[in-house]
């Protein structure tokens, strides 16, 4: 998931506030969870914010988040490639609905197999209903969650449908066939043509999608249906799915709390059918009520808050199995080279090499994140398994070492003085100078923002504002709410001191701030490219975006490993310790839970109770 299906999941976070009192909630639940087999009821917790509040898979970019799609929408409708295969990170064609792509025309045309799967009402998918998708997608892909201007739909010359099961896709140019298909052919989602092609409900099925204003009304209908919450358990057009799961007709979603009650689609045709009756998904409030209901044994899968984490022995005495949930993502503190005052300052190399002397990974990781982080060292994640990092980036290239940082800074001009600000006492653009655009006297004060509300968070920063002044770095950390430093991060610099331009170094936070989905592929150009629509504070480097763009259009590993190794030591922000999504809690009689996916979906249909 990108940066900005982040801030939109996050901006969601913040504003929906829930009304759900957990304890009455989950009054239902004890006493069905006791039955085994296929008529058991398994609870998991939704952590606060985080409530599905849009169906459609045709995702507009404020509902492009985890919550709407790996946790809800791909339970009940499937995406044409599925992507994470037990740990790994790494495409999984066995739950996919189409077989391997086949690439031709010099990698310019992909022809694609769909398997023999159906919709729950008993009509087969069909290349008719990948090119449904992909109609309404043109038709509206400003307001695709995914979009971005020259790439998936624009690079797209033609689909054609070429049998029931079988249609090609002709693209503008050779390109990378791993990139083709783990961030553009991941994007797609068969949806069902047959039961949706119309342009409101008591209109008739047609084919309205084959032209441009048709299709644009049906996708406006689509989406103002989504849109409606009330009717998410009774809308017949959500009952046709594909998935291994469909909403419990009449009452299976609150629309003023989001908990939803999602039970086995028989008609499923995918190879692990569903082993219990009936899963479901309880938001809650808070962490602390979360926490009380796995004490009370009234949660079977549910997560431990890092402030609990002293715990987790009574958890375990009292059968219940600790796994942190580790995502294919990397974490960060953005800099903002846009920022007039200390801009030039940031766009010196060897100032961010200094910066990053000055965080201390494996002290992080041991002492705050209790052991349950990992670490970072470029935008390419390390610890989940993946075909695509390197022996590069595996190493960290700017160890913890104060003493490193400030002897660097001295060799380029700085005057340092610990405890206080080190100030530029030899301008100019010579090696051992402050570098361009860095005035005589400036000073390394510097404001560093994170997100309120996260104690981890807050004993990081100031154990980074504590390492910073033993080298003359001045930091003020400041915590501000998560949807105001998330709405000024990713807003344009227009004019210097405006939204985007004034802040100086921001931390979110987000665990999964930037985990690659739907664009499984880790180039980056949605980061670090120039004018990137994710670029948080404006990096532009001309031999990174000639980089980036090779990735997407040389086959093979020795263009991304060029692009890797470069990001890694460039430091187009500051690499922080990544933590898990969640410490997940699980208990013991649940079984079939593990591994968990490293891309956030959820797989309940391998579940199973035991006893």
């Amino acid at each position: 998931m990108t940066a900005g299906h982040r801030l939109h999941r996050s901006l969601c976070l913040v504003a929906a506030t829930l009304a759900l009192a957990s304890a009455s909630t989950l009054t239902g639940v004890a006493s069905t969870r006791s039955s085994a087999g296929r008529a058991a009821t398994v609870s998991y917790a939704i952590r606060p914010g985080e409530r599905p509040i849009y169906i459609f898979p045709l995702v507009s970019g404020a509902d492009f988040t985890y919550a709407n799609v790996t946790g809800f929408q791909y339970l009940i409708d499937r995406p044409l490639y599925w992507f994470g295969a037990g740990a790994k990170a790494q495409i999984n064609y066995s739950l996919s609905l189409a077989d391997a792509p086949v690439f031709s025309n010099h990698d310019k045309t992909v022809t694609i197999d769909l398997k023999h799967y159906s919709w729950s009402d008993g009509v087969p998918i069909t290349a008719r209903d990948v090119q449904f998708w992909m109609d309404l997608l043109i038709a509206d892909k400003a307001d695709w969650g995914d979009y971005v201007p020259s790439q998936f739909p624009d690079n797209v010359v033609s689909l054609r449908v070429q049998s029931r099961t079988q249609f090609s896709i002709t693209f503008n140019h050779t390109y990378n066939p791993t990139w083709l298909l783990y961030n553009e052919l991941s994007q797609i989602t068969p949806i069902p043509q047959h039961s949706w092609d119309r342009t409101s409900a008591a209109g008739p099925v047609g084919s309205y999608d084959r032209r441009p204003a048709g299709a644009a009304k049906v996708y406006q209908f689509l989406n103002h249906q989504s849109m409606d919450l009330t009717t998410y358990s009774t809308n017949p057009l959500w009952q046709v799915v594909d998935g291994p799961w469909r909403i419990a007709p009449r009452d299976g979603f609150s629309p003023a709390t989001g908990y939803t009650v999602l039970v086995p689609n028989r008609r499923y045709s995918g190879p692990v059918k569903p082993q219990i009756g009936r899963l479901e998904l309880v938001p809650f409030t808070s962490d602390s009520a979360e926490f009380a209901s796995l004490r009370s044994g009234r949660i079977d899968y549910g997560y431990l808050p890092l402030s609990d984490i002293s715990q987790r022995r009574y958890l375990m005495s009292h059968g219940y199995r600790i796994t942190p949930w580790n995502v294919y993502a990397f974490s960060f503190i953005a800099i903002n080279f846009r920022n007039p005052a200390l801009g030039p300052v940031f766009k010196q190399l060897y100032v961010r090499q200094a910066l990053q002397h000055l965080v201390d990974q494996p002290s992080w990781i041991r002492n705050i994140l209790h052991g349950f982080g990992t670490p970072s060292y470029s935008p390419v994640p390390i610890t989940v398994p993946s075909p695509f990092a390197d022996g590069y980036v595996r190493r960290n290239h700017y160890p913890f070492s104060v003493a490193a940082a400030a002897r660097i800074l001295a060799a380029h001009g700085w005057a340092i003085h610990p405890n206080g600000a080190d100030v530029c006492a030899r301008a100019g653009r010579a090696r051992d100078e402050c570098g361009a655009g860095v005035a005589r006297g400036a000073s390394l004060r510097i404001a560093l923002q994170y997100s309120a509300g996260d104690l981890a968070l807050q004993q990081e920063m100031e154990a980074y504002q504590s390492a910073a002044a033993g080298a003359g770095v001045d930091l003020t950390v400041l915590s501000r709410p998560a949807d105001t430093l998330l709405s000024e991060g990713y807003s344009p610099c227009a004019a210097a001191g405006g939204p985007g331009c004034s802040w100086q170094m921001l931390d979110f936070h987000a665990t999964d701030a930037n985990a690659y989905f739907p664009d499984y592929y880790p180039t980056g150009g949605i980061y670090y490219a120039t004018g990137a629509a994710y670029g948080v504070g404006g990096y532009s480097n001309s031999a990174a975006d000639r980089l980036i763009r090779a990735t997407h259009v040389r086959s093979g590993l020795a263009a991304f490993r060029a692009y890797e190794n470069y990001i890694a030591d460039q430091l187009p922000n500051l690499w922080v310790p990544n933590g898990p999504i969640q410490i997940s809690v699980v208990k013991s009689s649940l079984r079939g839970t593990n591994p968990q996916d490293p891309y956030t979906s959820m797989y309940p249909e391998n579940w199973r109770l035991a006893g």
